[in-house]
């Protein structure tokens, strides 16, 4: 048997995503026991990834905080200073709710972190909950984002539960950072919601604070996603409500039967089929130029988030377009069997593949072989493609959003697709140019 060649996989790392998590909770604050590196992770989302990350502070007032353990220390006893680190931070005047972790290197010494937490916040003034640890190198940024939503719906305080008909909870919604396309999703989210007369009362997550997120004590239903279904099974359970697994609203198709199977299960039927056409009445007609330009027989390729991948792939196809290949930056287990299944029947879909096995088929991704690649910063930097390209997703570094633009719900999928097939036309520009100016000219 032939050994498999070293290398790195293109998948971002677990605490990003637990750090991705606290930056939408505008008053969590985070203590980890590790070097150095653990702060520099927030700097990946703090000014880069998200303009208006508050992980960060010009005054020192930081959110992600570290023990500075590291392999010349490890040895010591430091459990006292980390207890005063965790007091010192729940006193700030602006922390709502406090977080401990560790990274893999910490973690194998032992520390009985839950012991100290319970001791350090035994007297309640304030929330605090442990993120469990990442098991080996195996874990991933999905699995952070929902490690954190998961220890807070196991340990928060849901005195006072007071459930009502007609109140939602969200919870699983991968609030990526808290610029104008995902705060513009969550006010979609809730539009659509309130148009069949619910009422949004919590969003897991958000951008709010903590005492937002214990809003869901009063949600008679929980609409679970797929970042934290997790997180929605423990809070059903402790609640005593129903969860309805819901698939994201990407696209015109999977927003149509989002809102379909809301008003089933609500008897809200007339509702969501009113709502339907009013909004297909509005989207369908302004993508009449698009479609036979930017998206009939045209291919496109996907690397990011798998829990967008086979509605990215819907959404092509129902326009016209082919898919042409896809990079899920994810393990495959974050996809329930459906998803997979969908996905398995497309060209070229990979999961969370080496850096060095991609080399051959996707480095320098010419227009041959797709007119537009949708991807990540990560991806782009690392693939250098010589077609045109979309940024979308984690992370984000080049592309961002000062107002509202959502690319969830029908106004969504509109403002997504008018956004790529700016990019689709604008290549045709560009296959004028040599590689050189088209680099120089910012076309990737």
């Amino acid at each position: 048997m032939t050994a498999k060649a070293p290398g790195v996989r293109l998948n971002p790392p677990y605490l990003h995503g637990a750090f991705l998590a606290l930056n939408a909770i505008s008053d969590a604050y985070f203590l980890g026991d590790g070097p150095d590196c653990i702060r520099a992770k927030g700097e990946q989302i703090h000014g880069r990834h998200d303009l208006f990350s508050t992980l960060m502070s010009c005054k020192g007032e930081h959110r992600i905080h570290y023990t500075g353990l590291s392999v010349f220390n490890i040895a010591a006893n430091l459990e006292g200073e980390i207890a005063a680190g965790l007091e010192r931070i729940g006193r700030r005047e602006h922390c709502g709710a406090v977080f401990m972790g560790s990274v893999p290197m910490c973690t194998i010494a032992g520390t009985d972190y839950d012991r100290i937490v319970r001791q350090v916040f035994a007297g309640g003034f304030k929330p605090a909950f442990v993120v469990p640890p990442q098991i080996g190198l195996a874990g991933d940024w999905l699995d952070g984002y929902s490690a954190v939503l998961e220890a807070m719906a196991k340990g928060m305080d849901l005195d006072g539960v007071a459930p009502k008909k007609k109140a939602v909870a969200v919870v699983g919604y991968l609030m990526g950072r808290n610029e104008g396309d995902h705060r513009g999703n969550v006010r979609e989210l809730h539009r659509i919601l309130r148009a069949l007369g619910l009422d949004p009362v919590s969003t897991w997550l958000s951008g709010g604070d903590y005492e937002s997120l214990r809003a869901v004590r009063g949600a008679g239903t929980i609409i679970a996603f797929g970042h934290g279904r997790k997180a929605a099974a423990i809070l059903g359970k402790r609640l005593g409500v129903k969860v309805l697994d819901s698939e994201l609203p990407f696209g015109l198709a999977a927003t149509k039967r989002f809102v379909e199977a809301l008003g089933r299960e609500f008897g809200r039927e007339k509702e969501a089929a009113a709502f339907i056409r009013a909004e297909l009445g509005e989207v369908v007609p302004a993508l009449e130029w698009a479609v036979p330009h930017a998206f009939l027989g045209r291919r496109f390729a996907y690397v990011g988030d798998p829990h967008y991948g086979a509605p990215f792939a819907e959404m092509i196809e129902e326009l016209g377009g082919e898919l042409a290949g896809m990079i899920l930056l994810g393990g495959e287990r974050h996809l329930p069997a459906p998803a997979r299944a969908a996905l398995s029947a497309r060209p070229r879909v990979v999961f969370e593949p080496m850096q060095n096995d991609l080399a051959r088929d996707w480095a320098g991704l010419k227009r041959k072989d797709a007119d537009a690649l949708v991807a990540t910063t990560m991806a782009v930097e690392f693939l250098k493609p010589e077609t045109s390209w979309l940024e979308f997703g984690y992370p984000s570094d080049y592309t961002h959003f000062l107002k509202d633009e959502p690319f969830l719900g029908f106004r969504g999928a509109l403002g997504f697709c008018s956004r790529l097939a700016n990019e689709v036309t604008k290549g045709f520009c560009q296959d004028w140019m040599t590689p050189g100016q088209r680099r120089a000219s910012g076309g990737g």
